[in-house]
Order: C-alpha cells, then sequence, then structure tokens
C-alpha cells in the first residue's frame, strides 16, 4: 500500500483536525504531546527556541508518537522549506505571506518539479514515506500565514494560489497589524478572522487557528474552523505551574504574573 500523509489526508476528508505547538527545544516533550491524541504536533522555528539540531530529533519523535510533525519555518525561504520537508516533516507553517507571489514562492519549495522547484533529496522522508516517488513525497502540507495588512489587502489573490493546503491564523500578529494589541479580540480582529475564514471557504482552503487553551480551540471548531493549534507548551507550562501554586497556597494571594498567547 502507497503512503498517505494523514495530515492532508484528513485536510482533503474534510474532518477537523487538533494541533499542539512547541515552542521548547525538547523532542521528549513533543512526543509526550504527540502520545495524547492530537493529529499534529509543530515545532515552531520561527518564534521557538529550536535549530535545526534540535528540530530533526523532534521530528522523529513525533514520528514515533504516531501525530503528524510540522514546522513552522522562520521564513518563506526555500532552503528552510525544503531541508524541514526532507528531515520527514509532513508539512510546514510559512510566515509572513503578504502577495500572491510569496505563497506560489512556498508551494514551489514544497513540490518537485514538474510542479514546483523542490530540489530532490528526501534523505529522511523517503524512509518516513516509504518511497522515493516525487508524488509521493510531495504530498505535503503546504500552510501559509495571513498576519499582515499587505496580506489582508491580498486576501483572494494569495488564497486563491494553486497548491496551498491551509492558511493558518496568528492572532497576535493579526492584531498588531490591525492596530491592536497582542491578545486583543476587538471588533475588527474578530471580523477580520471571519474574513480570512470566509475567504478560505470561496477557495476551497483549509482554515486554522492558533489559540492558547481547548476552550478557545473548541470555539473555533464550532464556527467550522479545518484545523486548531490547541495550546502551546510554553503557555502550557507556565499556566499548570500557576495552578498548581494557587492549590498549594494555605491562603489565596494575588499574584502578579505575566500573560500572553503564545
Amino acid at each position: 500500500m502507497s503512503y498517505e500523509n494523514p495530515l492532508t489526508a484528513a485536510m482533503r476528508r474534510g474532518e477537523q483536525v487538533f494541533g499542539a505547538w512547541c515552542t521548547l527545544p525538547d523532542p521528549f516533550a513533543a512526543e509526550i504531546f504527540g502520545r495524547q491524541g492530537y493529529h499534529y504536533i509543530c515545532v515552531d522555528q520561527q518564534h521557538g527556541m529550536i535549530d535545526d539540531s534540535t528540530a530533526f530529533p523532534m521530528i522523529q519523535a513525533i514520528s514515533a508518537s504516531g501525530a503528524a510533525p510540522i514546522v513552522r519555518v522562520r521564513w518563506n525561504e526555500p532552503a528552510a522549506i525544503m531541508s524541514a520537508l526532507d528531515g520527514g516533516a509532513l508539512g510546514v507553517v510559512v510566515p509572513m505571506i503578504e502577495t500572491r507571489d510569496d505563497a506560489i514562492a512556498a508551494v514551489q519549495a514544497c513540490r518537485f518539479p514538474p510542479a514546483g522547484q523542490r530540489s530532490y533529496g528526501p534523505i529522511r522522508a523517503r524512509d518516513v514515506m516509504g518511497s522515493t516517488d516525487p508524488e509521493v513525497l510531495g504530498d505535503v502540507a503546504c500552510i501559509i500565514m495571513i498576519e499582515t495588512a499587505s496580506a489582508l489587502a491580498n486576501l483572494d489573490s494569495i488564497v486563491s494560489t494553486p497548491g496551498v493546503d491551509g492558511v493558518y491564523i496568528g492572532p497576535s500578529a493579526l492584531a498588531l497589524a490591525l492596530g491592536e494589541k497582542p491578545g486583543s479580540m476587538a471588533p475588527v480582529v474578530r471580523e477580520t478572522i471571519q474574513s480570512i475564514a470566509d475567504a478560505c471557504r470561496r477557495h476551497g482552503v483549509a482554515v486554522g487557528m492558533h489559540t492558547p487553551a481547548g476552550a478557545v480551540a473548541k470555539g473555533y471548531l464550532e464556527r467550522g474552523f479545518d484545523f486548531v493549534t490547541v495550546f502551546s507548551d510554553a503557555g502550557l507550562i507556565a499556566a499548570a505551574a500557576r495552578d498548581q501554586l494557587a492549590a498549594a497556597r494555605p491562603e489565596q494571594q494575588p499574584v502578579a504574573v505575566q500573560s500572553g498567547s503564545y
């Protein structure tokens, strides 16, 4: 039986997909998350503390857990995209897409000729997918991010780019682009999120959302979003640490903490 990428297959079937986000350079933690029933675990190389020497062991650990490993690359750079895919990532999240040409470049880096410009050297991917066939190896999720004013101005032309499998919304960067603070859910932010989702629907592209907690993720799934990141590791650890400290205190006392949605 030929290999089927579980992430792209789920997207094609219209299933709702759950993910977790890793910003900390820890293969063991990534493996633990993957064993809890999430469809994908994302290794964040853009804002996470993860270099290549740790990213690839994390990809291996996630693969062993049964979840699909994906990587948010640092930038829309062909070398970064190709390296992650050759290492066995089953998809990439590409930030800072602002024009249709940007989206085309991301897609091209994910696909082998003649469909794209990906260099052929699937060192680990050929073992993960059990094939040397470029069509099999090229079945990876190309997920782009809409997060700037320029991207919003070019929304339909970006989302309609052939080969884009999904659009991922980072609400903090999007809020900044709209003149709001990170974490804001002001009406303009909510309306813009909906306009992105509507554009994805028009063009048959999956739409996903970065969220800080399961209750928030559930709300987006109920609104029809196709995939959600349920939590980020650093935020999860901080929240759990605060909860346990609060439970241990003999008397509840206000504690000044910094919070964020990332």
